[in-house]
């Protein structure tokens, strides 16, 4: 018969055991029923899953363990791991907690009554190289400078104009970026800036915020937009677990 491994979703803070029910990745044909491993106050939240069995990124596991993380941020601050580590049994949960005790209680110390919000700000314009031209007298003047004339450009001079489009793009980004975490700094506890994913991207900033502050947070993102030219939108969303923000080097042959 197959070992029965524990999937791990995170790490919380409890005095009692807890079970959330049965929400968890499908093992042996049905949802699995969430539940703590706990060693004093600190605690593992679990479900049964086949320790040998490879947890894939698609959909049907990807869904219940965003939504095990997202139940139990309802009652308590949680370190959430990331997708797919699985131990390969209760009691190798039970050594991790009891070996990291101290660097997990640190970490949930760190995290505590705080959640994650992300603000995405992008360009909304039709075309962004031509955007720039036309607040930018210098790309405009070479654009039509090697454009204009008969011959058509150089190799070299398209180039020269395309690392004068990137070195603008890029500095726009970072001016941006330290303007709006600069205009935040009221809301938040730490900040984390990840690459943002297409040309017309500005920024993709996560910041910590206590959770009583959420709604000071998304206030702010109206204030703060309404300060910018109408081609700048701004999204955000959550509140999120600390995705960003964990530190914790769980020691455990459990992934």
């Amino acid at each position: 018969m197959p070992a029965t491994g524990r999937y791990l979703y995170g790490l919380i803070r409890s005095e009692n055991d807890r079970d959330f029910g049965c929400i968890g990745l499908t093992h042996e044909g049905k949802p699995g029923r969430v539940y703590t491993v706990r060693v004093g106050s600190v605690a593992a939240v679990v479900s049964e899953y086949g320790a040998r069995e490879k947890v894939l990124p698609l959909r049907k596991n990807l869904d219940p363990h965003h939504q095990v993380i997202r139940e139990v941020m309802k009652g308590a601050t949680i370190v959430p791991m990331t997708f797919g580590h699985v131990a390969k049994g209760e009691d190798e949960v039970l050594k991790a907690l009891r070996r990291n005790r101290d660097d997990i209680q640190t970490e949930l110390d760190r995290v505590d009554g705080k959640v994650e919000m992300t603000l995405k700000v992008k360009w909304d314009v039709d075309n962004i190289f031509e955007y720039f031209v036309s607040t930018d007298e210098e790309l405009a003047t070479f654009r039509d400078q090697i454009f204009g004339r008969s011959q058509a450009p150089s190799q070299a001079e398209k180039i020269e104009l395309g690392r004068m489009f990137e070195e603008r793009l890029g500095t726009e980004r970072e001016e941006q970026t330290e303007r709006v975490v600069e205009a935040f700094q009221s809301c938040f506890s730490e900040f984390k800036v990840s690459p943002v994913k297409n040309e017309k991207s500005v920024m993709d900033v996560a910041f910590l915020v206590d959770r009583e502050r959420q709604k000071v947070f998304e206030e702010r993102v109206y204030q703060v937009a309404g300060t910018f030219p109408a081609q700048y939108l701004f999204d955000f969303s959550g509140p999120w677990a600390p995705f960003n923000f964990v530190e914790l080097d769980l020691h455990t042959a459990a992934a």
